[in-house]
């Protein structure tokens, strides 16, 4: 998935999505069932980052 962020609240879990505003939603999500705190799914979206697909091992050919 080309975007992902991690808990707001440390537990670990990483959060990826096929958008930036994909990843606030289920960040979003994760955080009421997880940690019962509401966060803004617009605002958390800025706290994804792209994942580059091609790693040192890989190549796009």
């Amino acid at each position: 998935m080309p975007f992902k962020t991690s808990c707001l609240s440390g537990c670990g879990a990483t959060i990826e999505g096929e958008s930036p505003e994909e990843v606030g939603v289920l960040l979003m999500e994760h955080m009421e069932d997880a940690h019962n705190t509401p966060v803004d799914p617009l605002e958390v979206s800025e706290f994804a980052i792209e994942v580059n697909r091609t790693g040192p091992m890989m190549t796009t050919s």
